[in-house]
This record gives C-alpha cells, structure tokens and sequence, in this order.
C-alpha cells in the first residue's frame, strides 16, 4: 500500500489581489504544472481533518520505526473572520509539495507505460486505503506514541476507523488519493512482468505455490537476546517448545496464511524456510523485545483462500521496479519551484522551505495574531526616552532570519506576530 502525505493551507482575506501578484504556480515538473489551487484544496482539506492529521503522524511514525515525525501542520495565526482556517507552516507545506511533486513524477511514468486505471482499480484502491488507515490507527495505540493525541486521537482507547477518517475529508480529496493509489497498484503489477488478471494471478501462485502455505504457529517472547539464547538452548537440550512457550507467556498463536505471519516478523526472519518442528533461532523485533517461533503444522492453501496475499506479492515485485523506472525519471526531471514554497533539491527530491519570507508573501497582515513582548527583552527598556532602537526577526517554517535589536526603546512595546497563507505556504513575520 502507498503512503500518501497531504497538507494544509489557508487562506485568509487579500488572496484575489494576491493571485495578481505572485504565480499561480506552486511548482512545474516537466512542464506539468502543480497549481496554487490544487496545492491549497489539499491542505484545506486537512486543516479541516484533525483526524486526517493524526493518521499522517501516526504512519509515519510507524513507518520509520518512530525515528521520522512530520513538521507540525497549523500555524499560530488568526483568521480575520468568523470560520477562518488556521495557518499552515511553511516546512509542512513544502514537505507536502515535495508529496505532489513525486506523484506527478508517478502519473508520468504511468503514462509512459500507457497503463490504465479501471472503476474496478479504482474500487479495490479504496478498500485499501481504507484498510491501512484502520490498520495504522490500531497499531499506533500499541504504542507509547499512541497515547499522544496527536497521534492516537483517541481518548477513549478505541481505534478510529479508516471510514471515520475519511468522511472527515472531501469527497473530491479523497478522490485524489484513491486513484493515486490505484495508479500505483497498476504501475506495480505492470512492471512486475507477471500481470493483473486472474489468470495471471494464478499463473504467478501456482509457480510458488510453497510461499502461500497455510502454517500454523507457536511463538515465545522475551525481553533481552539472551533470555532467548537460553530458552533455545532449553528446548535443544530436550524441553518441549510448548513448555518453553508457555513459561514466556507465549503460546499457540493459530493458523493463517504463511505471508501474513511472515509480515508481522523481520524481513530477514526466514520463516519461509523453516522446518515444520523446528524452533527459529533467536528473532529481533525491538530493542528489547525477542521472539523465538516453531510452524507446528504447514498445508497447502487454495488460490481463492490465498488471492489477496498473491496480488500482494505481485505489487510487493512491481514495487522495486517502480523505483528504479522513477530514479531513471529523476535523472531527466525538470522541476522548479515557486520560491515562496522553498527550492527543489534535486540531491533528495524534495522541496526545502525557504529560510526567511519575502515580505510581500505576507498576504494579509491585518489577520496576524498579536503577541506582547517581554518588558525584559534588551532593547525595550521602561524609561530610556529613545524613540528608536526597534528589531525585527522574520521566521518561516523551520528557518528564522535574525534582525536587530536596539539598545534604547520607550515603554514595553507590543510587537506583531502572525502567519498568513499565500494560497499553500505559510510565513511569520515578527516586529518589536
């Protein structure tokens, strides 16, 4: 399944005399362009979604085994009027134009490969998003992070649900994703060289027919290798792998399709391979968690039972030719960005947000939320009858411009900070 990221933007007043000003481009790839417009709907669609924001957190931190965690999607400034939406941060919306950018180089390659997406595509995409959204939200309160709001959602300990998520978004942003997803799904199977009709599904299952057995399993568990280590010397010395389950607080954990055990376990697990009987050496899942396994009993599946697992392991095959086809595209891939939302850094593929704001993105300043500055701050003194000495400090997203402070003021004075939307990108700027 694909990861799809999306942002937020908003859009304040003064955006119609804006469009006059700036280009009605966020980016162009190859010619092709991401307008401002579609860039905007995206993030509004988000902005709107809390939910929507907690899957993207949760998956990718899950994803990255909770070393990555997204740029923080709201802003700190106000609406001017009544039912405004919140800003969006400059890193966020440059993160996720990076995400569009990438799609577009996804659509390109799909239609090199004249490859067609079908209602049917469009119907098993669906399912699935929907499918992974559930499956990221319940795994995620398995977890410390999970009981971070921003990510579970949740204050009751109960999963939201992909359909909840989704009827959260509009109906034409959810459009979007699904047929990204079924592009990608079809793009996969195409360059997979096996196929996606039936018949070549079954053709495909009944040349490995082996990796879809049905197994069933016992599993232990431990908190260090070397509880593990001396379990399996136990059970080499004789002890039933049973009892040594059990005294883990392990156990018979049923019968299911040899893939989906085999997902749940390290890449390099070899379950595959293992002996019906045998115990598996000394298995990593953390850092402080080990597993040894044993297949108790392995049969045959059917193609019908194990459909869903072969077309898996179909777009799982198509997947790493994607990625060298989208390398090789990379390669020949014009890309320019419009400098508000940052710089296209061809290094990485991605969009880095610009460091400081152009004063002129700062669309609507009236909207800027008004902050008050610490009476301490040098420069702002109570009584120095100076009328100079004002700083100024500009920020945008992740970067922060540094201005200067002067050394004599009259009474604390109250600066001006807020963030404005230019139809996707966000800026701060802040005077003392």
């Amino acid at each position: 399944m694909k990861r799809l990221i999306v942002l937020l933007i908003v859009l304040a007043g003064g955006v119609a005399a804006a469009a006059l000003l700036v280009p009605s481009n966020a980016a162009t790839v190859n010619g092709s362009s991401v307008s401002q417009a579609h860039l905007s709907s995206d993030v509004s669609a988000i902005a709107g979604s809390p939910y929507y924001q907690c899957y993207l957190n949760s998956e990718a931190y899950l994803s990255s085994g909770g070393s990555q965690q997204l740029p923080s999607v709201v802003g700190a400034g106000m609406g001017q009027y009544a039912g405004d939406h919140p800003t969006a941060t400059a890193s966020f919306t440059s993160y996720y134009l990076s995400e569009e950018v990438n799609q577009q180089l996804v659509t390109e390659v799909a239609n090199q490969r004249d490859v067609t997406v079908t209602p049917a595509d469009l119907t098993a995409a669906r399912a699935a998003l929907t499918s992974q959204i559930s499956t990221v939200m319940s795994e995620i309160l398995q977890t410390q992070q999970g009981q971070d709001v921003q990510y579970g959602c949740s204050l009751t300990g109960q999963a939201i649900t992909g359909t909840q998520v989704l009827s959260t978004l509009p109906t034409s942003f959810v459009d979007t994703q699904v047929q990204f997803v079924a592009t990608v799904t079809v793009l996969e199977e195409d360059l997979s060289g096996v196929g996606s009709s039936d018949a070549d599904l079954q053709n495909y299952f009944t040349a490995h027919q082996s990796q879809f057995d049905t197994v069933c399993l016992t599993a232990a568990g431990f908190t260090s290798e070397a509880a593990a280590q001396t379990a399996a010397a136990q059970v080499a010395f004789g002890t039933p792998f049973a009892t040594v389950a059990a005294n883990a607080n392990g156990g018979a954990q049923g019968c299911r399709l040899l893939p989906e055990f085999e997902a749940q376990l390290p890449s390099d697990a070899g379950l595959g391979k293992l002996a019906t009987g045998a115990v598996s050496a000394p298995l990593s899942l953390s850092s402080s968690e080990y597993a040894l396994v044993q297949i108790t009993k392995r049969s045959p599946s059917s193609f019908s039972a194990a459909k869903a697992a072969v077309r898996s392991a179909v777009e799982a095959k198509g997947s790493t030719a994607v990625q060298k086809a989208l390398i090789a595209d990379e390669r020949r891939t014009a890309v320019t960005v419009n400098p508000q939302y940052g710089v296209w850094s061809s290094v990485n593929v991605t969009v880095h947000p610009p460091l400081t704001p152009n004063p002129s993105w700062v669309l609507n300043v009236a909207a800027n939320e008004r902050r008050s500055v610490p009476a301490s701050v040098s420069g702002l003194g109570s009584s120095a009858p100076s009328a100079g000495g004002a700083g100024a400090t500009g920020a945008s997203g992740q970067g922060a411009g540094t201005g200067t402070t002067g050394t004599t003021g009259s009474t604390g004075s109250t600066g001006s900070t807020g963030s404005t939307g230019t139809g996707a990108s966000s800026t701060t700027s802040t005077t003392g």
